[in-house]
């Protein structure tokens, strides 16, 4: 026992003594964003992990770098949660990971996609120096349900998707059911596929009878609301979660009765409408993620400017009423020609929440609803050190948020190392 106790003495780490962890970086004299303010904070950077140094010791290795900061403002890398600008062909994918990392966008969550083509661009995404995406694949609808029509228009106007003709996009551009035999059989089809989570469609579901077989609502409509339940049992049975496009009130309280993790859309998207405050109420107990998507609404601003006025209206009331709720909302655009920058942008011009409520929806909230297993979307001891260094301050002015300075992804700078003056 005595000569065991000597060799501990002797040699301390082969007998498992504590080291001072070795840190790649070291970054002094910056202002860290937690919990809605910017304090003072020594931070390292070990093994692609934030460590702060108030938490514990850690030494800069030898060949670790120090940065000064100079009082520049640390927020948490930005995100996406809806979009179909990836995977929905092969064209333009290095421009489309460009324009999210010159915004500071790191996360992406495609919300509908082929995947033929998510296959061909995989090795172009999720690495360090890329954006990292989850794919829900194609989505599930009724029979001549949104987005058919949406995907032979796309095909027949814009020549989209070469490797497949109208005939041959069912099961590839989208899955139809309209009973549950049949949605059994495309269950199995979207499993073979291997999607990070899955997408459903409702559409004026309290008109489902009305609309099913009128050709007058061809790809305006959705699934059978009484098949949801099931739908989202199988998916929670895979461990897999179900995020539910929505266009109505009865739409979103129907998805969230049924145990959607995710609600694609904020109802107002693009229509005037108002979520009732029995829904809200749901959405705040189901713990669901709501997206905003307030951009689609633009769509309409040059044709009807009197129509969008009402929409936005609409738009600042069920943001008001969601956030004073604590609703989990985060930020999406579906905004193929964009990312989240400008949707971040127009949420901050409707001056219904304030910014750090802002900033939360786009980095932590959005960040937990793309990957909620990966300890990313803040800036705390042991989360993946994805950062932003801006050179103002975003709480004061939400415009600061583009004043990025430098991107640190997987605890490495994106970019030239020395911090632009």
């Amino acid at each position: 026992m005595r000569l065991s106790l000597l060799l501990c003495l002797a040699i301390a780490a082969a007998c498992g003594a504590p080291q001072t962890p070795e840190a790649e970086y070291r970054l002094n004299n910056g202002q860290w964003y937690q919990n809605g303010a910017f304090t003072d904070q020594t931070v390292y950077i070990v093994g692609g992990a934030l460590r702060f140094s108030d938490r514990n010791e850690y030494r800069l290795a030898e060949d670790g770098k120090t940065i000064d900061l100079k009082n520049r403002f640390v927020v948490p890398a930005y995100c996406e949660a809806h979009n179909h600008n990836l995977g929905d062909g092969v064209e333009g994918v290095d421009e489309t990971v460009k324009n999210y990392l010159e915004d500071g966008v790191f996360y992406v969550m495609i919300q509908g996609s082929f995947q033929l083509y998510r296959e061909k661009i995989a090795d172009q995404l999720n690495t360090p120096d890329s954006v990292d995406v989850a794919f829900a694949n194609n989505g599930l609808t009724g029979s001549g349900g949104h987005p058919r029509r949406l995907r032979e228009s796309l095909m027949e106007r814009f020549e989209r998707y070469p490797d497949f003709t109208k005939e041959t996009l069912p099961d590839k551009g989208y899955f139809e059911a309209d009973s549950l035999p049949q949605l059994r059989e495309k269950w199995a089809l979207i499993l073979t596929e291997r999607p990070d989570f899955v997408k459903v469609m409702l559409y004026h579901s309290e008109e489902y009878e009305l609309r099913k077989d009128n050709p007058d609502y061809y790809g305006r409509r959705g699934l059978n609301p009484a098949l949801l339940p099931e739908f989202i049992r199988m998916a929670h049975g895979e461990n897999l979660r179900a995020s539910v496009h929505v266009e109505t009130d009865f739409d979103m309280a129907t998805a969230l009765s049924a145990g959607a993790d995710i609600i694609a859309h904020v109802v107002s998207n693009d229509s005037n409408t108002r979520i009732s405050d029995e829904t809200i109420a749901l959405a705040k107990t189901s713990g669901a993620s709501i997206i905003t998507t307030i951009s689609v609404g633009k769509r309409i601003a040059q044709r009807a400017p009197d129509e969008y006025a009402k929409i936005v209206e609409a738009q600042k009331d069920n943001l008001r009423r969601l956030n004073e709720a604590g609703v989990k909302l985060a930020i999406g655009s579906d905004t193929v020609f964009d990312t989240s920058r400008s949707e971040a942008d127009l949420l901050a011009s409707l001056g219904v929440l304030d910014n750090p409520t802002l900033i939360e929806m786009w980095t932590s909230a959005c960040a937990e609803t793309v990957f909620p297993q990966r300890k990313i979307g803040r800036l705390d001891d042991g989360y993946e050190a994805s950062f932003l260094i801006l050179s103002a301050n975003p709480l004061e002015d939400f415009e600061n948020t583009n004043a990025i300075q430098l991107r640190f992804k997987d605890g490495k700078p994106l970019e030239q190392f020395q911090l632009k003056e």
